[in-house]
Order: structure tokens, then C-alpha cells, then sequence
């Protein structure tokens, strides 16, 4: 597949500014975009592999962030497509010559298996990479003209059946006429599950009927589909690379990339005891603040709640010794001593990696909370954007805002009924996102209007962004600790020559 050779160019070559049809479709990559389900037979040198894989994983990147900042479809369609068009653009037909579309079709191609190889070795990695090839693909997908649709369509082969003249006017009297003049495609529902979800197909005898303008929804699904499935494929494949001293650092490299589920601790509060938990609670995310407080009122966690808080803690600087203190006095009121080193102290070792299999545990991303179990009655693990329901979610965010010390005004209720909106939208990423820049935004503005001219005592941490009066935008968050991080410095990371002992 891969060889160390630089491969020469023997694609066919034309001088024409415009590419006829009949000519693309006789290249290697007929289709603008691609379902990969060929693995390319190429040669390819070890330079332009590494080159192809750190490309599309910058634009990868970028789909995630772009899908986290939001909110709207049409910014993130907007940003999608011009980082995909910087790092790896797809023309089409008729604006460039043959040779530079082959060209640009086959750097996408390669990329994506390239990508695809160093993705597979993890459950966590193949979901990654196939949420954000699928968003890819939506994006291009609906940039491309009727055309290139079309020849996307007939490549996927999907028993879509476009029903008759007479069909239509059928089913348009069985729904009352809901269908309308809409032209419609009948497919097995079991094709059309997301669409089923969100009612927007008709169902009838175990055929879903899918309007015209949803057929991109069944597209995506169906490509993201075959792409989970060939990602497992791949990962039963890739002992066969041990030993290749060529491609496998180049394939780890391209992987430990991946840095949103593997945090790596800023250390940014500095050094941490078990007595400071309390004083940095208001730098927390709502997710851990909301667990925090349930601690203290409960003096219990369960399973779900501790690993999820538990991990956090570590993560922003408590040692093992501090972690178990802080826990064994958290639980005092209602576990005895004995019992807490009998049943909760193994366990508390075990994510330092002290016992069982040894593993040194990493805090847990936003999208592993949000996507596990939900919580239920007596549970308080989660994520507050999605699993509390509108009013609560309200109720709750103001309250931090108060407890924060910036008070509560009609600004900042306003901005909180936007948050909560996002959140209704299912946009829990970008509602985290948007709560973190008011927090910091409200706390700067109360110390600039409150302690104008008089400093001393807050910590240097808090200084650090500025004018306060100016509006905080951060990097979209996609795990707890780096919202903790964002937060304590005022929307910045805190350099390691500034970090110190926390005053808070």
C-alpha cells in the first residue's frame, strides 16, 4: 500500500483550465468526494505520508472546534469548509485542470486512510475520528454542487427508490397532505434511524419515506455507519504493522495528537492540598461544581459521581496522599474510617494506578461525559447542559453567577436564557463555552468596578486578562479541567514562570 519510494505522477495530464466530465471519471477518483471504501494501492513517499496525515488532521481539528464554538449551522458550515479548503481542497471540475484535481483527490484520499490506520487502534480514537470525518463529509458533502451530489449518490449505492408521480399523490392523501409537491424516497427505516428520531420521515409498513431535502441526514449516516465498521476492520489489522520501524512512529505521532481525552495536567493553580478544593470550587465547571456541592451537603458520591469528580481533582494537581484525605474527611459524617479503607480507599489508589491492571487514569473529556450512562435518582455525575432539564439549568447557572460574587443582573440573565437556549439546541459544548466567558467576564467587571485602584490581595492570576470591561472569548472547551485551567487564569493559560502556591 505504502512504500518509501516517491511515486511518480502518472495520472493523465491536461492544460485545460476546465475538466470535462468523461475525463475526471476515467482518473483513480472520479467522485469529488469520497465513501473510502477502496483502500488506495499506491506508492507513496514516507514524507508526503506524514505531510497528508498532519494536514487533514489540523482540518480534522478544526471540525471539532468549529462544531464546539458554533452555534449556528451556517458558522460552522462556513469554517468547515475553509480550513477544508486550505489544507486539503477538493475543486471541482470545472474550475481547474485535470491534473491539479487528481492531485487534490488523491492527497484526500490518502489522507483519510492514513488517518484512518492511526485511529483504529482504540475504541475511543475510532469514535473520534468517525464523528469528525462524518461532520467532514456532511459539510463538503452540502457545499458541492447538484452534480457532484449526484455522482456521490449512485457511488453509495443505498436502495433509495424515488417513488412514482402516483406514489406521491398515495402517500400525500395518507398524511393528510403533509408531503405535499416534495419529492420523496422510499428506503428500509432501519436506513433512516436519525431521521426516524427526529420525525421528519414518513413511516409506513417498515419503509420510511424521506423527503428530498433530508436526504443528506441519510447520506451521512449511512457513510458514518461504514466507516465505524471498516475502523474496526482496521484495528484487527494493525498488529501486522509491529515491527515496521517506517510507518508505526509516524502512525502513534499522528494519534497522541489527539489531546482532547488525554489531558495533560497545566498545573495551573499550582501546588494543591486537600484544603484548597473548597476555596478553588468557584473556578469549577458546572458539571464538577454541581458534584462538589453535592459532597458537601451529602458527604457521599456514588461510583459515578466520584470517578467523574475524583479524576478531576487529580487532574488539577491533588496527589494521591491529599486525595485520599480529601475524600476520607469529605466522607466522614456518614462512613466510618474502617469502612472507607475497606471500600472506597482501593479504589481511589486504582485511578493513580496503584492497584489492579496499574493504569494511571486520565480525567474524563466533556464527550465521554456526555455521551455515558445519564444520571438517575441519587446520581449526580453528568453534564448539566444536557441532563438538567431548561428551568433547572437556569436556576442553577444563576446561582453560580451569584455564588461567584458577580451578582446576578438582567445582562447576565439574559445571556443565561441564550446559554440555556444552546443547551435546548443540544449544543452542550458551545453553551459550556459561552457560560465560561461570562463567568470570567462578570468577575472582572465586578473587581474593576469594586476594587478600582486597589489590588492587593487578589492573586496576580486575576489580573492577568487586562482590561476587564472587555468581552472574554476562549477556545471552545472540550474537557472540564481545561475549563478549570481557562478559568482561573481569566481566559488564558497561566505561564509556568507565574504559577504558585494557591491564594484563592
Amino acid at each position: 500500500m505504502y512504500s518509501q519510494v516517491k511515486s511518480k505522477n502518472t495520472d493523465p495530464i491536461s492544460n485545460s483550465i476546465k475538466t470535462s466530465l468523461e475525463q475526471i471519471l476515467q482518473t483513480p477518483y472520479p467522485g469529488r468526494l469520497s465513501l473510502y471504501e477502496k483502500s488506495p494501492d499506491l506508492e507513496i513517499s514516507i514524507e508526503e505520508f506524514e505531510i497528508f496525515a498532519l494536514d487533514r488532521l489540523k482540518v480534522l481539528k478544526e471540525v471539532e472546534l468549529a462544531y464546539i464554538r458554533g452555534p449556528t449551522t451556517e458558522q460552522i458550515q462556513k469554517r468547515i469548509i475553509e480550513v477544508s479548503t486550505k489544507y486539503l481542497p477538493l475543486s471541482g471540475r470545472k474550475h481547474k485542470p485535470i491534473n491539479v484535481l487528481v492531485s487534490e483527490r488523491r492527497k484526500d484520499y490518502v489522507s483519510h486512510f492514513i488517518l484512518r490506520l492511526s485511529f483504529s487502534r482504540t475504541e475511543e480514537l475510532r469514535s473520534w475520528f468517525v464523528k469528525q470525518e462524518s461532520n467532514l463529509f456532511k459539510a463538503r458533502f452540502m457545499n458541492f454542487d447538484k452534480e457532484d451530489q449526484e455522482l456521490l449518490f449512485t457511488a453509495a449505492n443505498m436502495d433509495l427508490r424515488s417513488i412514482s408521480e402516483s406514489e406521491a399523490k398515495e402517500l400525500d392523501a395518507k398524511t393528510g397532505g403533509y408531503c405535499g409537491v416534495d419529492n420523496f424516497y422510499e428506503v428500509d427505516f432501519e436506513k433512516a434511524l436519525d431521521l426516524v428520531y427526529k420525525r421528519k420521515v414518513v413511516l409506513i409498513a417498515g419503509k420510511a419515506y424521506v423527503p428530498r431535502s433530508e436526504i443528506t441526514s441519510l447520506l451521512v449516516e449511512e457513510y458514518r455507519t461504514r466507516l465505524n465498521d471498516s475502523t474496526i476492520v482496521c484495528g484487527r489489522a494493525l498488529p501486522r504493522l509491529e515491527g515496521d520501524d517506517r510507518l508505526l512512529p509516524v502512525l502513534q505521532n499522528m494519534s497522541a495528537q489527539y489531546a482532547v481525552t488525554e489531558y495533560q495536567s497545566s498545573g495551573a493553580a499550582g501546588e494543591i492540598n486537600h484544603t484548597d478544593i473548597d476555596k478553588l470550587s468557584k473556578y469549577f465547571p458546572p458539571c464538577m461544581l454541581n458534584l462538589h456541592t453535592k459532597l458537601r451537603e451529602n458527604s457521599h458520591l456514588r461510583h459515578g459521581g466520584r470517578m467523574q469528580y475524583g479524576l478531576f481533582i487529580k487532574g488539577i494537581g491533588l496527589k494521591l496522599p491529599e486525595a485520599l484525605t480529601f475524600w476520607r474527611q469529605a466522607f466522614s459524617k456518614t462512613v466510618s474510617e474502617d469502612k472507607f479503607n475497606k471500600e472506597y480507599a482501593y479504589n481511589i489508589r486504582h485511578s493513580f494506578g496503584l492497584e489492579g491492571k496499574r493504569q494511571n487514569y486520565t480525567p474524563f473529556s466533556c464527550s465521554k461525559i456526555i455521551s455515558s450512562n445519564p444520571p438517575s435518582t441519587g446520581d449526580y455525575h453528568g453534564c448539566p447542559f444536557k441532563h438538567f432539564a431548561p428551568n433547572r439549568l437556569n436556576q442553577y447557572l444563576g446561582a453560580v453567577c451569584e455564588s461567584g460574587g458577580a451578582g446576578s443582573d438582567m445582562e447576565t440573565g439574559r445571556k443565561i436564557s441564550e446559554i440555556v437556549q444552546l443547551a435546548k439546541q443540544n449544543h452542550y459544548q458551545v453553551a459550556c463555552t459561552r457560560f465560561l466567558e461570562l463567568q470570567i467576564s462578570n468577575r472582572l467587571n465586578a473587581k474593576s468596578n469594586n476594587s478600582k485602584g486597589a489590588m492587593s490581595g487578589i492573586p496576580n492570576n486575576d489580573l492577568i486578562s487586562g482590561n476587564a470591561e472587555s468581552s472574554i472569548v476562549v477556545e471552545g472547551i472540550s474537557h472540564p479541567n481545561s475549563y478549570f485551567d481557562l478559568n482561573f487564569g481569566n481566559g488564558k493559560i497561566i505561564p509556568k514562570d507565574q504559577k504558585q502556591k494557591v491564594q484563592v
